[in-house]
């Protein structure tokens, strides 16, 4: 991933500023996009379909940027 889109920024501040997580469709684009290139997290929801996000601080640094 060379760089974050302006979606995966806001979700990730929004994660930050939410305990660090964010709970969202587990086949959310912006967040598996994340979790591939090391600046998330996941784990399975309390529903099927949904998941858990969290920034690593890989991601923390990547938003620095």
């Amino acid at each position: 991933m060379s760089s974050l889109n302006v979606i995966q920024v806001d979700y990730m501040n929004h994660a930050l500023r939410n305990r660090n997580r964010f709970y969202t469709e587990a086949n959310d684009s912006h967040w598996n996009e994340l979790v591939q290139a090391g600046f998330a997290t996941k784990r399975p929801g309390w529903e099927e379909d949904m998941a858990y996000f969290q920034v690593t601080a890989e991601g923390k640094e990547a938003l620095k940027k």
